[in-house]
């Protein structure tokens, strides 16, 4: 009987810690709670940029005084670490700008 009691435990706990998994996964980073990840979306003013996409990202002077800048192409290497000040700018392989993001 005491032997029952620890695997319908066991199996309990099983099953509790998949259904969280499974609701982690589901996040884009299940680390950074979603109110968070809407506070910093915007913290560079890559939204307010969003009308320079198609232009070639050599017809751009960015501001560097204001933020720091990334360049980030379609083979580029980057470094993982977020700053949320920092404007991305994302192009394509003809130096087109595609997007802005912050981190």
């Amino acid at each position: 009987m005491y032997v029952s009691r620890i695997t319908a435990a066991l199996a309990a706990t099983t099953l509790l810690t998949a259904c969280q998994m499974n609701g982690m996964l589901e996040q884009k980073d299940p680390l950074i709670p979603a109110t968070t990840r809407a506070a910093l979306a915007d913290t560079c003013g890559a939204g307010d940029l969003t009308f320079m996409a198609g232009m070639r990202v050599a017809e751009v002077e960015f501001d560097t005084a204001q933020r720091p800048v990334r360049i980030v192409g379609p083979k580029s290497a980057v470094t993982t670490d977020y700053q949320p000040e920092r404007l991305n700018v994302k192009i394509d392989a003809s130096d087109r700008i595609t997007g802005f993001s912050c981190g």
